[in-house]
């Protein structure tokens, strides 16, 4: 009998991944929030105003894809959509005003989750983590 290969790296990370979008997407139900909105409520915090290329750049997510949260997040009343003021093509993308009440409460609970994740570990160890995943990011990012 074979016995089991230890998972690689990408099934860690991607088992990893899975679990905090889970985990997430249950800390965040009770707020009418998900936890793939998660990026576009951080950067859209304190009243900034980003077009969805802005945020589909800052993230990392396709343009189709943000595309498609935005829609899902304006129809659930979490953005509102205006018109960009130097961009007749663009529109600005902000947080609704009980969205970034609410938006407060959602960061306690994904530095909840955060802390879960990283329970057990050091100082140092997070540090390295951080790096570790940071250089794998870049790594993958980079045109082949």
């Amino acid at each position: 009998m074979d016995t089991p290969s230890m998972p690689s790296l990408a099934q860690l990370i991607n088992r990893a991944a899975r679990a905090l979008a889970r985990d997430g997407d249950a800390a965040l139900k009770p707020l009418g929030m998900r936890y793939a909105q998660v990026p576009v409520l951080a950067l859209t915090r304190e009243g900034s105003e980003l077009t969805q290329k802005d945020l589909a750049e800052a993230t990392g997510i396709e343009q189709p894809s943000m595309a498609q949260l935005l829609t899902r997040m304006e129809r659930d009343g979490l953005i509102r959509r205006t018109p960009h003021p130097r961009d007749a093509r663009s529109q600005t993308i902000t947080l609704t005003a009980e969205t970034a009440e609410r938006a407060a409460a959602a960061r306690l609970r994904m530095a909840d989750l955060n802390q879960r994740a990283i329970a057990g570990f050091t100082a140092e160890e997070i540090r390295t983590l951080e790096d570790l995943l940071t250089r794998v990011n870049n790594n993958l990012d980079r045109e082949k």
